[in-house]
């Protein structure tokens, strides 16, 4: 026979909704053909990071980021809401995001 673990209720924690603190996927629309074509287009428009080039650096863009978040109201297939990236500048406007 089976031993199943007890659920353990702490009444001083409140309780979770089952998908509450997760993020929102957008893996679909990231996959999308649409997305893909316009990825390549502003890589191909704009290929150095334009966080970098502000600064006088110049690096290889690597990631193609919206300027103003799908989830936060902005234009998903707009090339005025996107901006090459590097790794590293994506990373920590990602984080600032959050």
């Amino acid at each position: 026979m089976p031993i199943f673990p007890k659920s353990v209720r702490r009444p001083w924690q409140p309780e979770h909704k089952p998908q509450e603190g997760r993020r929102q996927s957008n893996a679909k629309f990231y996959q999308s053909t649409a997305w893909r074509k316009l990825r390549a287009l502003k890589i191909e428009v704009q290929p150095l990071c334009e966080e970098c080039l502000r600064r006088g650096i110049a690096t290889p863009a690597r990631v193609v980021d919206h300027i103003v978040p799908i989830n936060k109201g902005g234009a998903a297939l707009s090339l005025a809401n996107l901006q090459s990236l590097c790794d590293a500048c994506h990373n920590r406007k990602s984080a600032t995001d959050k």
